[in-house]
């Protein structure tokens, strides 16, 4: 997988709201809530994802994955292939969380600027 681009354009917005069901049993937010979610793209040849992990220590990592690929898999069944990914680069922080997951958390959302 080449270009693990994090701008929006890299993000259908479909599969993410497919992916609002995928879990980090740790954190308790969805992969997307957190800002795990790098690529997220359907072309003719299927699905493609790559996400990351809050930290390459989580045991759960390869869970994680199959839950996103069982879940789009079932949604899009006319898609040919579904490809999750698990990337590093860049490497996750904090600041990627949206507002949404901020507010779950119990934060206050981001003040636009």
């Amino acid at each position: 997988m080449t270009g693990h681009s994090t701008k929006n354009q890299a993000l259908d917005p479909d599969i993410l709201d497919c992916l609002l069901e995928v879990m980090d049993p740790e954190v308790g937010l969805s992969v997307v809530d957190l800002g795990l979610v790098y690529r997220a793209v359907r072309g003719d040849d299927g699905i493609e994802v790559a996400l990351t992990l809050t930290t390459r220590a989580c045991p759960l990592g390869e869970m994680i994955v199959e839950d996103a690929r069982e879940r789009l898999s079932r949604r899009f069944q006319d898609v040919p292939q579904v490809t999750v990914s698990l990337v590093w680069s860049p490497p996750w922080n904090p600041d990627r969380i949206t507002d949404r997951g901020l507010e779950l958390l119990g934060h206050c959302p981001r003040e636009k600027a």
